[in-house]
């Protein structure tokens, strides 16, 4: 009996676009959670999520009994931590920052028994070979291996056609830490990096191995399909989640009341004092303004709505229903202060704050 089918490794050498997702939330049941979604494949994250192999193993384990793939990247490409991942029967490794052509050699040579390789030979304690009831195990397994490489850097790009020139199954390009490599730190979408990463893509795809990417961007990954690339990442399960329960978080707390309190100073400035604080918020809040009237709102639901008269300034401070007011209150009295024109300002505040 021969070691178990890699029904990924399949796909991408009969070149059939696989669609997955990230998964670093760190949990089986949320893995599990993940696994009834109708993903191709989903990568349980090694690298930058709270795993370790035991972790990992418990994720990949939900994901082998329902329709998906699971595939793991690893934090390092050292071979003695693929060793372990492979024992494990993880049959998919996304090894990441590889960078020379030597590197992804020995990454080759780490996945494979000797004397092809340097992988060492303990199948009979390894969930690999079902505890050595496989018993074709170690004459089969090298097959059944799909090896991916991760670029993400310049040194990486620059030698990607010696990478490809290896017994790889394919390259995944990684955005993020190119363009951080690049200059264009949180700058995935930047053209200079759109353009790099779809010039790696039609290189790996013409020297006929398989072309990887992540990104949330459906214009990217419109393009990077049309290009050839087998294997897409569309999500993460970690935004997903994370978008989810703050739009839900918001939801429910609108059915609350914001929290106001009006207040005045006497001031014959009041004009001069709204839109001095109006410029000043502008850079990091929405401000409209004009010589009498002012609003300035800012993303965490703060809001603050001035009218200036002859002889004073009228304000309303609001915030959310969970916000800070009387802090709110605060920062506006000290940016009055701030923008005193030769005269003392008193902001009284009404009594009936809500």
């Amino acid at each position: 009996m021969p070691a178990p089918t890699n029904r990924f490794k399949i796909a991408l050498n009969e070149k059939r676009p696989q669609i997955g997702c990230w998964i670093g939330l760190a949990d089986a049941y949320a893995a599990e959670i993940s696994a009834t979604a109708g993903f191709d494949w989903l990568l349980v994250d090694g690298e930058h999520a709270p795993n370790d192999l035991r972790s990992i193993l418990e994720q990949v384990r939900v994901i082998e009994s329902s329709d998906s793939i699971p595939l793991a990247r690893l934090p390092i490409g050292e071979t003695w931590m693929i060793k372990q991942y492979l024992d494990a029967g993880i049959q998919s490794l996304l090894i990441p920052m590889v960078e020379s052509k030597n590197q992804a050699a020995e990454l080759v040579r780490a996945v494979r028994y000797p004397p092809k390789g340097a992988r060492g030979v303990g199948s009979s304690l390894a969930r690999a070979s079902r505890f050595a009831a496989i018993p074709d195990y170690l004459t089969t397994a090298d097959d059944q291996i799909c090896l991916i490489a991760q670029v993400e850097n310049r040194a990486g790009m620059a030698e990607l056609d010696g990478i490809l020139e290896t017994d790889l199954d394919g390259v995944f390009i990684g955005p993020a830490d190119l363009a951080a490599d690049m200059g264009h730190i949180g700058q995935a979408d930047h053209p200079e990096v759109k353009t790099a990463v779809l010039e790696a893509i039609k290189r790996i795809v013409a020297s006929g191995k398989a072309a990887g990417i992540l990104t949330t961007d459906p214009e990217m990954q419109r393009e990077c399909l049309d290009l050839g690339a087998t294997f897409i990442a569309t999500d993460i399960d970690v935004t997903q989640f994370a978008t989810a329960m703050r739009t839900s978080a918001k939801q429910a707390l609108s059915l609350l009341p914001d929290q106001k309190a009006t207040g005045q100073m006497a001031s014959t400035n009041g004009g001069r004092y709204l839109q001095q604080l109006c410029k000043h918020w502008s850079h990091k809040a929405d401000a409209e303004f004009d010589d009498t009237h002012g609003r300035i709102g800012f993303a965490d639901g703060k809001t603050l709505e001035m009218s200036a008269a002859e002889d004073h300034l009228a304000i309303v401070a609001t915030t959310g229903p969970r916000g800070d007011l009387d802090r709110w209150k605060q920062v506006i009295e000290q940016h009055l202060l701030r923008f005193a024109f030769r005269e003392d300002c008193v902001l009284h505040w009404d009594q009936n704050t809500s």
